[in-house]
């Protein structure tokens, strides 16, 4: 792939994955795509890290070629060009898959309903979210499965293997909670569910996550 760009977005650093092979241009498939593949995009595009892989109903569909590539990348890389690659994934081929990253650099960065988790590993940890121009952790009473899923499939962390209660280990964020979150399942991120109320964290348990 010679060429990256980011379309669509509300800027240069947010948008729909678009790569060039051969002078011609494809999307990608979302379950090709990675936070650590979108990181390095990023990286590429001066735009910082990845905050968000998202689906195509933030940025549309596109036309033409679908990349079904799998990109391997460890995260540290400067290019997309530097990542393995494992050659076409069996994954449904259609621009209703395409992929969209959104980076630190755009504007987009910092919009409601952003979740982080705060663990050593990409994939598992302490859920926050961003509400309200703060970011806050979640409360455990009223979450169940179903918002576990969008979680995990916002993060491009696969399916959910499980969520479980924890006391908090990061006092800067004891006073900043948020519980109420409605989803039906199907939902790209938790901006799309209905709107949590957010609230003092009392010694209730906070939600962490463990995705597959």
């Amino acid at each position: 792939y010679t060429e990256t760009k980011l379309i669509k977005g509300s800027d240069s650093c947010s948008g729909r994955v678009e790569l060039q092979f051969l002078n011609e241009w494809g999307t990608v498939c979302d379950a090709c795509w990675d936070m650590r593949a979108a990181s390095v995009l990023c990286r590429q595009l001066n735009c910082g890290i990845a905050v968000s892989v998202v689906g195509s109903d933030w940025f549309g569909e596109g036309s033409g070629e679908i990349w079904a590539d799998v990109f391997d990348c460890d995260g540290n890389e400067t290019k997309l060009s530097e990542c393995s690659i494992s050659s076409w994934s069996r994954a449904e081929r259609s621009h209703r898959r395409d992929v969209g990253v959104i980076c630190s650099d755009s504007s987009l960065a910092l919009h409601d309903g952003l979740v982080r988790l705060s663990g050593e590993r990409q994939c598992e940890g302490e859920v926050e979210v961003f509400i309200h121009q703060v970011w806050r952790r979640v409360l455990l009473d009223s979450w169940s499965l179903t918002e576990s899923s969008v979680v995990c499939r916002q993060l491009g962390c696969g399916s959910v293997l499980n969520f479980y209660g924890s006391s908090s280990s990061s006092p800067e964020h004891s006073h900043e909670c948020v519980t109420g979150f409605q989803c039906s399942g199907s939902e790209a991120h938790l901006g799309n569910c209905s709107s949590p109320q957010t609230l003092n964290c009392s010694s209730t348990q906070q939600l962490s996550i463990t995705c597959l």
